[in-house]
């Protein structure tokens, strides 16, 4: 992403304020997405230049701690085009700074919270600490580093590991990079360089046409080349005449860093996204059956997430698709007849594009578009309503836990529960359509009855635009061990589920039928009562899984005399590794 930064002096002359307004608006021209406007005059002077911006997706304001800005002259920034308000604070108790973000945030707009870092201020740490208590909803962080060297890089990576845990959204300030090649950053903190690096990773089509950083004699050996955006001058500003730029052998550890890379799950690497990113969903025949009547294709936007969720292996992963990538699956499932696309990931909120995205698959023809998120980053002011007048009609919402104390441990992120929330009552007040997706482990199983009456009264009343799904995880566990504490036995919340469905029901709710390839095979679980699992029979004529799902399934002994063998899906094979196939009974005719 193209980032111009311009600094404005105290009390800008009529003359520099003309020629600063010609080069924003050049650099708009040559693509740049974000305006970045600081400096003393910065707060007087964006009121005469900002328009000249039109056409970048964000303009921000740097504010300086101590600068005199009072609230009340906010709505003027906003009318100018001001989209985003970047707050420096050096302190540690920036009272004045949080009064002011606080009422940004009330217009519905975006606030960073900047924490310069230099020798003698306290430490990044200890401010994002202090942060995290007066203001928890100011989320988004980003370090401004001031200087280099190993002190600079430690508290860079501990500010890195605590906004990890806190779920507080941490990058590095566009203009105030950490050059790889001169400071070496803990593994678990090079998440952050990724701004200053290009969409093309090695390997990738295109990489042998990016052009190579000349920025110092040591790119020519250097394997972050193609990559790196870092300038001559801001080495020369940052190495000084004290530090030689020296050549990274291997790119890998920047271009995709993870987080736990290796430690949990399998994690994709970078040849697994190139294919599974987008998946074109040809629905096969059970039986005689006939094609699918909705053709529909997934295309992954980021692979990376905001939650750690303990069964996921996405939650290990640091990989974006480029907006071309993007473009061009989408060009090519509407070529193919997909008039229905689930934009995913990872986390697709994640991606700063998203708007874009939904906006042009609703430029090309596509019908339907749904958005499989958690849904945290939708508590934000006017976020979900932009996706809606974009162009998304539903969303399928991942929430595991009637509470914060049973959700936050299964996602391994602290607050993230009343987040969800928030963005799920976002969503239906966009007029949004929300499929909420559960899955059952062996921690939230005991719950689902609890699950369902927080469902029903909080949302009972948009209950016309609300879907309920239940689902059994995936066991992609390291260990059988680690699987069997996560995956419960169906037999053992089969009564349970029952009893929750039943309920829903009672009260409105839809609630989607279980028989699904990922989930639960419902007919020897929950009976074959059709109250349960929808029309089960017109599966003989209207398949429910698709072809590159199929090699999840097998047939088990039961199967074989089974009066639904062609209705049904058959058994997962990953349940069956855990728990085996006691559990399932044939059917006859008239069962």
């Amino acid at each position: 992403m193209y980032v111009a930064c311009f600094e404005i002096r105290r009390k800008p002359s009529d003359v520099v304020l003309a020629e600063l307004r010609a080069r924003i608006a050049g650099a708009v021209s040559r693509g740049a997405r974000t305006i970045v406007i600081s400096g003393e005059g910065a707060t007087e002077g964006v009121t005469r230049v900002a328009d000249a911006a039109r056409g970048a997706s964000h303009v921000d304001l740097v504010i300086d701690e101590g600068a005199s800005v009072a609230p009340s002259s906010l709505g003027a920034l906003v009318e100018v085009g001001v989209t985003r308000l970047v707050l420096r604070v050096l302190r540690r108790d920036p009272r004045a700074m949080i009064e002011l973000a606080r009422a940004w945030r009330a217009l519905g707009r975006d606030v960073v919270v900047q924490l310069p870092i230099e020798p003698g201020a306290p430490s990044a740490q200890q401010r994002l600490a202090w942060l995290r208590r007066a203001a928890p909803e100011l989320d988004r962080v980003e370090l401004a580093p001031r200087a280099i060297g190993t002190a600079i890089a430690d508290d860079v990576a501990r500010a890195e590991a605590d906004a990890r845990k806190a779920k507080i959204e941490l990058s590095l300030a566009n203009d105030h990079p950490l050059p790889p090649c001169l400071v070496e950053l803990a593994p678990h903190a090079r998440r952050l360089l990724a701004p200053r690096f290009r969409d093309v990773l090695p390997g990738r089509p295109g990489a042998e046409a990016a052009r190579r950083n000349d920025a110092h004699e040591a790119c020519g050996t250097c394997a972050l080349a193609e990559l790196c955006t870092i300038t001559s001058a801001e080495l020369e500003r940052l190495a000084g005449d004290t530090i030689t730029p020296r050549p990274i052998a291997d790119a890998t550890p920047y271009a995709r860093p993870g987080r736990n890379a290796g430690k949990r799950l399998r994690v994709l690497g970078a040849n697994d996204v190139k294919t599974f990113f987008h998946v074109d969903y040809d629905y096969a025949p059970i039986g005689d059956g006939a094609a699918h009547e909705r053709p529909t294709s997934r295309i992954g936007l980021v692979y990376r997430c905001n939650q750690t969720c303990t069964f996921c292996e996405l939650a290990d992963m640091d990989v974006d698709l480029s907006k071309d990538d993007v473009r061009a699956a989408l060009d090519a499932a509407r070529a193919r007849g997909s008039t229905r696309v689930i934009l995913t990931g990872g986390e697709p909120t994640l991606s700063r594009d998203l708007v874009d995205h939904v906006r042009y698959a609703r430029s090309i023809g596509f019908e339907e578009i749904e958005l499989q998120t958690n849904a945290v980053l939708l508590d934000k002011p006017g976020a979900a309503r932009a996706l809606a007048d974009a162009g998304l009609t539903s969303a399928q919402v991942s929430l595991h836990g009637p509470d914060s104390a049973i959700s936050d441990r299964l996602t391994a992120a602290p607050g993230t529960h009343a987040r969800t929330l928030r963005g799920v009552d976002a969503l239906l007040e966009a007029g949004v359509r929300v499929l909420l997706n559960h899955l059952i482990f062996v921690d939230n199983a005991p719950l689902l009855l609890d699950f369902v009456d927080l469902v029903v009264t909080r949302w009972s009343a948009r209950r016309d635009r609300l879907v309920v799904q239940f689902h059994s995880p995936r066991n992609e566990f390291a260990t059988r061990e680690e699987g069997l504490r996560h995956v419960p036995r169906y037999s053992d919340y089969a009564t349970r589920l029952r009893a929750a469905i039943d309920r829903a029901r009672a009260a409105g709710l839809n609630v989607r039928d279980l028989q699904d390839p990922t989930g639960i095979p419902s007919l020897c679980v929950l009976g074959a009562d059709a109250s349960y699992l929808g029309t089960i029979t017109a599966q003989r004529t209207l398949p429910r899984y698709h072809a590159w799902e199929s090699d999840w399934l097998t047939r088990v002994a039961a199967c074989e005399p089974c009066a639904m063998r062609d209705a049904c899906m058959g058994v997962p094979k990953h349940y069956l590794a855990l728990h085996g196939d006691a559990e399932f009974r044939p059917f006859t005719e008239g069962t």
